[in-house]
Formats: C-alpha cells, structure tokens, sequence
C-alpha cells in the first residue's frame, strides 16, 4: 500500500513537474524545427489565403455581400502572416548559438522558440478553418426583408407624424407589450373596416424590426377570398425562400413549415392581415397544432369579427381598434389636407367635414386628399353630406358574413332606435318579432342568447365597444347604411322606413308604406300623424316622441293586423285608440313614459306576451288587464301614481316569468281583509313560472305564508317601510329586510337568505345578537350586508368556544350603522375561508365597539382596501393586540401575508381613538398640525395609500 502511494505521488510530481521543464528545454534544442515548421505554415496558409480572396473579389464584382466569418478570417490571416514574418526575420538576425556556435545560446532561443512554437499553432489553426467547407460560399444573398437584424431594423423611415395619434399609440404599444410576453402566441387585433387595422400592423412590424424583437418577420395579407398560393408567396418572399416552383399547395406548404422549424431558437412572428373567417395555418405552412393554434411562432392576426380570432385562431390576447375620437379624426383630416385647411374659406366647415367621416380613416383620409384641390360647393356638399358608398361595402360585407339570421334580424333592429338600444329593448323588440323562437322556453334563456349575440355584433365591429352590459351603440354611419338595407329572414321582407326630421309619412309613397315592414321615428319631431296608415305588412311600429300635443287618430292602427311589436314612447294619451283592438297578432308592446289614463282597452290585445308602462302616469290597473293570460313579461317600474290594481287580476297572470314593481304599487291589502279592493300578495303564488321579482312591501303584516319567493332566479325584495330603491351595487339578488324574529323563520326567508347577494337588515331585536345565525344554511352567496338601527346585535360572526366555524366566505363589503350593543365584528374561532373576500368595512354610530380587529385576524385586516369609521365613542384602535381581547379571537392566517392593501381610510368625531395599535415608533406633523404617528406594522408596508381623511374628535393616529 505504502510502496503504491509513493508511486502514485512519483508519477504526479514527474506529470507537473518534469513535463513543464522538458517543454522549456524543447524551446531551446528544437528551435530549427520550430522554424521550419512555421514557415511551411504560413507558405500553406498564403496559398489558400489567395484562393478565398480571388473568391471574395468575384463576389464583390458582383455586388454579393461577403460572409462576415469571411471577413473576419482574412483580416486575421494578414495580421497572423505579418507577425510570423517579423519573428522569422528576427530570429535570423539574432545570436542563436554561443561557444563559436558549438552550443545553442538558451538566452535568444527559448523566448524566440516559445513565440515560434505559438504563432505556427495559430497559424496551422486559422489554414484549418478554411479547409473545413467554410469557405465553399464566401457571400450571401442580399438578407430578406423578413429577417431582422442591424440593418433591417433601420431600413424603414419612421413616420414621426403617427405619434400625434395617440389613442393608436396607445394599441401598437399594447400589442408590442403582448408579443414581448412569452406566455402569449396568438395576439389578434380587431375592430370595424377602415379604422386603420392595416396600418397598425405596419407600424407593428416596422417598431418590432427596430427593436429587433424577433429574427424572423413575415407579413401576408389573407383578405374575404383567401388565395393560400398568393398567401405562401407574400410569406415566402419575404423569408427568401423560392417555393413556387413547387407545383401544389401541399408541397409549398411542407416547405414552408420545414424552414420555419429548421432552427428552434430563431424566434419568428407571422402577421396575417384582413381574416374574414378560420384560416387553416398548416395549408399555409404555419407550424400549428391539432387545434389550430400556431406553435414554435407567434402570430398577430387581424379581423373586424372577434370570435375569428379567439375561436377560430385561438388568440389569447384581443385588442380593439375603434374609430377616431374628433379631436384625432381633425388631426388626421389636417395632417393629409396641409395647409389648405387653414384657409379662411374653409375653416369654419373642417369640423362639420370630420364629424361626417364617423372617426374612420377610411373616409377621413380620400375626403381630405379630395378636398384639397376643390372649391367652397364641394365643402358645403362635405359638411353636409358624404358618400357612404365606401363604408357601406364594409358594412354590407360584415353583415353578410354573419351565419344566424337571427343576428342579422338583431343588427337590423338596433339600428332602428339611432343606433342606441337597452338589452331591455331589444328582448322585448326580438321576442316580439319571434327572433327567438328556439331559445324562448323561458324569458332569461332567450336574454342569454341575446345578450351573446349583441357581443357577436360587437366582436363583428357592426356594434361599439362598451363596458356597459346594459346599453349598446352602433356607429352613426352604420345606423345609416343599416337602416337602408333589404333582407329576408322567417317569413318576412325586411323593409325598414326610417323618418328623419322633415321627412316621414308625407314624402313616403303610398307603394313604399304598403311594402314596409318596419317603420321607426326615432324622437325625430313629428308634429302630425297620419288618420290612417296602409301598412299590410308592417311588423314593427316604433315611434319616439316627447311632443304632448300629438295625438293618435282612432283608426291608425286599423290596417296593421301583422304587427307584432308596437312602441310608443313619451306621447301623451288620455286613452289609447280604440284600434289597437285590431292588432290580433301583437305580442311586445311599450309604452314607456307614457301620460296615461286609462288602458282598458289592452285587456283585449289576448296575444300579448310583453307588456312595458316603464315610468308611465297610470294610476289604476284594471281587471281586463288579467285577461292577458299569455303575458310573460310585465313592467311596472316608476309607475308611482299606480296606487291600484284591482284584486285578483295579478293571479290570473299564470304565465307570467318577469313582474318589476320597482318605485311602483305597493298598496298590498292582507289575504283575508274583508272589504279587501287592492291586490295582495297571495296572487302571486299563481304565478309557477315567476323567475323575477323586483317589489316593495311596506308592511311585513300583509305577508302570505309560503310565498313563491324562494324559487327566485333574480329579484329586488324591500320589506319594511324603511327602505328606498337606491343601492350602490348591481346584484341579482337584493334582499331589503325589517321582520320580527318569527317571520325571519319562514321557509321563503331562508332560502332567500341563503341565495342573497346584497342584503340589508333592519330593526333586529328579540333576543338576536349575531347576524351569521339568522340564516339556518349559512348566507352561501352573500357580497355585500348592511345591517343598521338593530339593538341587540352584538356580534357579526359569534362561534362557539372551541368550535371552529366558517361564516362570511364570500362577503365583500360590511356596513354597520347605529347598532348600540356592538361589540365586535368577530368572536370566537374563525377558519381561514370566513371573510376572506372582504374589501370594505364601514361602522358609524357602534356604540360598545372599541376596535376592529386583533392581531390573530392579521389577514382579514391587511386585505382591506376601505375603512370608514365615524361616531364610536368607545374605538380606541384599529387592531389591537391579542391581549386586549379577553375574548381570546382565533384565526387560521395565513403567516406569509404582510403587505396591506387600504386604499382608503376615514375616522371621524372618535374621541378615544389613540392609535392604529399601541406601540408608537416615530412621529410627523399631518393635516392641520395633528399628531399622526407612523410605524411599520409588524413588517406590513402599507402599499398605495391613496387617500386619509381624518375629522371630528380624532387627536392622534398611529400608523
């Protein structure tokens, strides 16, 4: 063992120690060999040196750009070659040998041997490289436009011009932020014909080159007929590639994939402009999966319809492009004009020219050019009117390329109302006209589908963009091109007469009338109606009006036996024409802000299915009314002159789906009241298919036991006479509530409870200190609670000693209001889930609460985004320590949250608030010389405080 440990130490010690010293030994007696060796290596390296150069010279004769590597290696090779040379002669010129030459001279040879022995390595290395095919094509084809790099990238001018567009600055750079992410590969950008999709991509293209985003670049118009042979080309020039001379779109195609995945670190962004519907990627030669989504690249598409992006491209990231608001359709409208818009003849007319382009570039941009060289006459005619001929096509090609007729119908009735329609209004005009036949089972299916369909219009771009789920526009220009177009869909013509300010029934003929489907004056100001119209086939009369001295002849409606949606909005009528008996065939009808005094006449309208009096003047409802039993929809609301409907018309009403009684009747009369004239609530039970109720009951004593209530999908409940129809938040399910302690036990209560959304509570006393053991099952979908002026409420949530308990899961908002025995929000022991959504909390007028919360409810408090509290004489903090709880709180939190969220916070007239909690690190002057002391909350960073109001008694705050 000993004698092999030796050896092993032997043959390390010869490794690095003997071996370096023969090396340097070498330099000295092999220093000719060296020489000799070199100077063969650069006489090798000159001969393929003149081989490349006669190469590289043919080239450029050629105009060919030369290799880099190319390049590189020559200028290398002359820089090696010379200092080879300078050794050579040097180490001839120095004493190589000493002793009259009978011994090498080790002092010039070793330092001339060592650089010798390193440049021939060098040397022999660089003869190497060009004998290895390196060589075999010294230049290269001129880059392809598609491919990005330091020259590429600049080779476009940018139009400085472009930024004074700033909502398009706005899209490009949220597009280039979507391709920068590598979690995103389908980007689609969307919006109506000529807003300039086109020229977004450009300028996409040209910014993605300068920032040199990606190595590859390819951009294809694909259009309403797409031509893949021209697609693959437009693509593969630009890559260049010479593809057509493969004879089949199949074979282009499997090129085309094959160079695109020919390197996987390339990164590659394919844009395709103007898709009208599904494009298959790999028939074009796109890399894309089973599902059509495109891999290995990414790609930017563009359409006017939506759905052709997320459904049919799978593109994870939409963008819309919308028309130019004024001030940037003026700016536009100038920049393509140029000096000529600053001429005083034509000053005063450029706003009334730009507002008739509807924001489009499309027209903005040809109307500026045109105008530039014509005379005052051709302005006017601009200011005034404008050739829709183009924009129509657009239209005209959206609208046709929608598949449902259904949506077709849709498109068309919007239009009718100025482009400005409700979902309200366009179920009650489509459920008329039977647009929803296979989806009308019940009312809210058939709002389902109409809402999703009023997004395919928005997606088509033949709808604006709105956040607003309620209301819906279109385009002035498209109302105008809508509302000229001819369609046929069910068993009917579409023809719509449109009136306009002085133009309607008197310059229609008596053949347009007769053919006319629809007819719509849209609060245009008509002073006379007609005695009668001739209108065989019309199906849709709508007429806005707010003119109290129009008056309808009796025998208007006489002819109109096919009308099934009639709307009279604002007109002044003591009584509604004795022919509306006539319009057997009627099902919506509107009579929104109506002055009305009597509807008798309506009992005998048998087919109505939509009954609207939206803030009309009736004040009695009568019997005749129950006669409607095929109503399914009826609408009350605003209707606060209506003080009576007679009894038992409401139970006749057996098909009705949908009663809002908001800011309406609310006169209910017990069931068993003797003398009893008024409606009571015991009617509705008839009602087996009510699904929405929004209604008011003053007095919890005309409650009917096993009400209906329960079985709600939707509804707004005020019971009480506390109440009004203001709320600050939109949920399907509202629940206002001032019961005794019984009534909260009926069967109808708790399941409202339990499915309540929004809920109000009022008056609790009895014994009820806790709000979570009112409802039985838990309030499984509550978001907001408002309880106010309830004496014996103690706590919000009060568990049982050692007794976790879940409660409040996905409560949102908290409002605590004039409640005297409050002591806390929380007692006893919570889980994690309990309160976990909350955002907001709000106390005024708590009179026993003295803080908020404790520190074992840590994260309950450090998600809170608003605290308001006012008007609690006894609050000293806002979370206080453990300790000062005798109560002991628990909670299961989360220990790693440590970042607080408040937005917002407002204290107000707390004469004993001291302090956020009771340590205090350091202290500032703040609002008005008041002491307001700030720490770090146990290592919470308060992130985004926006705003600290801080009134009344308030002396010191610690933060």
């Amino acid at each position: 063992m000993v004698e092999d440990f030796v050896a092993g130490i032997a043959s390390k010690l010869g490794e690095y120690l003997i071996a370096p010293i023969g090396r340097q030994f070498g330099y000295v007696l092999f220093y000719k060999s060296y020489v000799e060796d070199l100077k063969n290596e650069v006489k090798e390296l000159e001969t393929a040196r003149q081989r490349v150069q006669h190469v590289v010279d043919e080239a450029g004769r050629n105009r060919k750009p030369i290799q880099t590597a190319v390049e590189d290696w020559l200028e290398s090779v002359k820089k090696e070659a010379e200092e080879a040379e300078n050794l050579l002669k040097h180490g001839e010129s120095a004493k190589s040998a000493c002793f009259r030459g009978w011994l090498p001279n080790p002092v010039v040879r070793h330092p001339i041997g060592r650089k010798v022995k390193k440049i021939t390595k060098v040397i022999h290395g660089l003869h190497q490289k060009s004998q290895n095919g390196n060589f075999e094509k010294v230049y290269y084809e001129n880059t392809p436009i598609g491919f990005v790099n330091a020259t590429t990238s600049t080779a476009r001018p940018v139009d400085k011009k472009e930024d004074g567009l700033k909502s398009r600055a706005l899209i490009t750079g949220d597009v280039m932020k979507a391709i920068a992410d590598d979690k995103v590969r389908v980007i689609g950008v969307y919006g109506p014909g000529g807003v300039g999709k086109s020229k977004l991509l450009e300028d996409v293209e040209r910014r993605v080159k300068e920032e040199n985003l990606f190595d590859v670049v390819a951009m294809a118009n694909v259009s309403r007929n797409p031509n893949l042979k021209r697609i693959q080309k437009e693509i593969t020039d630009v890559l260049g590639l010479h593809l057509m001379n493969e004879k089949t779109v199949r074979g282009r195609a499997y090129r085309l994939r094959e160079a695109l995945e020919s390197d996987p670190k390339k990164n590659v962004l394919i844009i395709l402009d103007d898709l009208w519907e599904k494009l298959e990627l790999k028939e074009i030669g796109i890399p894309c999966g089973d599902d059509n989504k495109a891999r290995d690249c990414k790609l930017l598409v563009t359409s006017r319809n939506r759905d052709v992006l997320r459904i049919a491209m799978g593109s994870e990231k939409e963008f819309r492009l919308d028309e130019l608001k004024h001030e940037e359709a003026r700016r536009l409208f100038e920049r393509t004009m140029g000096n000529r818009v600053n001429d005083p003849e034509f000053e005063t007319r450029v706003d009334g020219v730009v507002k008739n382009c509807g924001g489009l570039p499309l027209l903005i941009v040809p109307l500026a050019k045109g105008l530039k060289h014509k005379d005052s006459a051709a302005w006017r005619n601009a200011s005034t009117n404008i050739d829709l001929s183009n924009v129509k096509s657009h239209v005209e090609l959206s609208y046709n390329d929608l598949k449902e007729e259904r949506i077709r119908s849709l498109f068309l009735v919007c239009a009718l109302t100025s482009g400005r329609i409700s979902t309200r209004v366009s179920l009650i005009y489509c459920m008329g006209l039977g647009l929803f036949k296979k989806f009308s089972n019940t009312i809210q299916k058939a709002r389902d589908r109409l809402i999703e369909d009023l997004h395919t219009l928005q997606d088509s771009s033949l709808l604006l963009e709105s956040d607003d789920m309620e209301q819906f526009k279109m385009h002035d220009i498209f109302v105008d091109v809508a509302s000229s177009m001819h369609d046929e869909f069910m068993d009917m013509k579409w023809n719509a007469l449109v009136g306009r300010k002085d133009y309607g029934f008197k310059e229609w003929s008596g053949d347009e009338l007769r053919k006319c489907t629809t007819i719509s004056f849209p609060h245009v100001g008509i002073d006379e109606l007609p005695e009668k119209l001739d209108c065989p086939n019309l199906r849709m009369f709508l007429l806005f009006e707010d003119n109290p001295s129009l008056k309808i002849h009796d025998l208007f409606f006489k002819s109109m036996k096919k009308l099934q949606v009639l709307d009279l909005t604002g007109l002044s009528l003591t009584s509604l024409p004795s022919s509306i008996e006539f319009l057997e065939n009627l099902k919506s009808l509107s009579l929104d802000f109506c002055h009305l005094d009597d509807v008798t006449v309506l009992g005998k309208l048998k087919g109505l299915q939509f009954l609207s009096l939206l803030d009309s003047t009736i004040t009695r409802l009568p019997p005749k009314i129950g006669g409607l039993t095929e109503l399914r929809f009826l609408d009350l609301r605003g209707c606060a002159r209506l003080k009576v409907i007679e009894r038992g018309m409401l139970g006749r009403l057996v098909n009705l789906e949908e009663l809002y009684m908001e800011d309406s009747f609310d006169q209910w009369e017990a069931e068993d009241k003797a003398s009893q004239s008024n409606a009571s609530l015991a009617e509705l039970k008839s009602m087996k298919k009510l699904s929405t109720l929004y209604i008011a009951i003053p007095h919890s004593a005309n409650l009917s036991r096993d009400l209906p209530f329960g079985k709600l999908n939707k509804y707004k409940i005020q019971i009480g006479d506390v109440w009004d129809w203001s709320g600050e938040y939109k949920e399907s399910k509202t629940l206002k509530l001032k019961l005794d302690s019984g009534n909260l036990l009926e069967k109808w209560v708790q399941r409202c409870l339990r499915m309540t959304q929004d809920l109000h509570l009022d008056g609790l006393q009895g014994g009820i200190d806790t709000i979570h053991d009112l409802c039985i099952e838990g309030f499984q979908e509550l978001r907001h609670l408002h309880v106010q002026n309830s004496p014996s409420i103690q706590y919000i949530v009060h568990s049982m000693e050692n007794v976790q308990c879940t409660a409040f899961t996905k409560l949102e908002s908290l409002f605590l209001e004039n409640l005297n025995k409050m002591e806390k929000i929380c007692r006893g022991c919570l889980s994690s889930e309990s309160l976990s959504k909350l955002k907001i909390v709000k106390v005024d007028n708590c009179g026993e609460i003295k803080h908020l919360f404790t520190f074992p409810m840590t994260r309950i408090f450090l998600q809170l985004e608003e605290i308001e509290i006012s008007r609690c004489h006894l609050m000293q903090l806002i979370v206080a320590d453990a300790e000062a709880d005798e109560d002991k709180i628990e909670i299961n939190d989360d220990p790693t949250v440590n970042s607080c969220n408040l937005r917002r916070l407002t204290l107000r007239n707390l004469p004993k608030m001291a302090s956020f909690q009771e340590t205090v690190d350091h202290s500032v002057v703040f609002f008005d010389t008041r002491q307001v002391n700030f720490m770090l909350y146990r290592g919470v960073v308060f992130f985004y405080m926006w705003t600290i109001l801080i009134g009344g008694n308030l002396l010191r705050l610690d933060l």
